[in-house]
């Protein structure tokens, strides 16, 4: 692609607008680069077109604007949204260039076309440099997603145990001494009370146990320690 001070190169002399048909960008695009060259002391203005070098160095020559230039750049029509809209919408995700092939744009015509877009709401960017691609926002994706017939909401019944037959009660009840001890066969059943006073004696006999287990652990990683404890203690009772 040409550069700006190409395109003065082979123009001579030209309006930023003429630079900018003759680039295929926009023209607020091309007066700033033009501003850049410029302060770098490539190019310059005056009478009102834009030349390389500088005023002082340039032979003044009184500008003559063609009639009726045919702007490239003026007479594309713009980029329209709803074109857009509906690349996105089928491919998800696209960068510049792939967007600007299919519309039939050059990329710095197409990089500022989609920024137009963005700070309207209708695009979105993603990423930064050369990785950049442009999407629908979510909104939108949900708005234009094709509604399909509502699916009738199937609630599952949650599964059921089986209900425990009095024979249960009974065995489970029997397997426990501590029920059935001192009680008639017709009081076999205990009530609530009387489960939770021995779950906390289990408890407790666990807790015991536990700790008893623990304990002998202890000992016997210092099983040598134990057996001098008790073969001293013998000795003194000996003596």
């Amino acid at each position: 692609m040409e550069t700006v001070i190409q395109v003065l190169g082979k123009m001579g002399r030209a309006t930023y607008r003429e630079v900018a048909a003759r680039l295929d960008i926009e023209p607020v695009e091309a007066l700033n680069m033009l501003r850049e060259q410029r302060e770098q002391g490539l190019c310059d203005f005056a009478d009102g077109g834009w030349f390389l070098g500088s005023v002082t160095d340039a032979k003044r020559e009184a500008f003559v604007p063609p009639e009726n230039p045919a702007l490239h750049g003026e007479s594309r029509e713009p980029v329209d949204p709803a074109v857009i809209r509906s690349l996105l919408a089928k491919n998800g995700t696209m960068d510049t260039a792939s967007l600007a092939k299919e519309v039939n744009r050059n990329g710095r015509g197409m990089t500022s076309a989609m920024r137009a877009l963005e700070r309207q709401g209708i695009v979105v960017k993603n990423g930064q440099g050369k990785g950049v691609t442009w999407s629908l926002p979510v909104a939108t994706e949900i708005a234009e997603a094709p509604a399909g017939p509502a699916k009738p909401l199937v609630i599952a019944a949650p599964e059921m145990d089986e209900p425990v037959q009095s024979k249960d009660i009974a065995k489970i009840v029997s397997e426990i001494p501590s029920f059935t001890e001192g009680r008639v066969t017709a009081q076999a059943v205990p009530t609530v009370r009387v489960i939770s006073r021995e779950i906390r004696r289990a408890k407790s006999k666990l807790a015991n146990l536990e700790s008893l287990r623990d304990a002998l652990r202890v000992i016997g990683r210092h099983k040598h320690l134990v057996q001098q404890l008790v073969t001293a203690e013998v000795e003194n009772g000996k003596a």
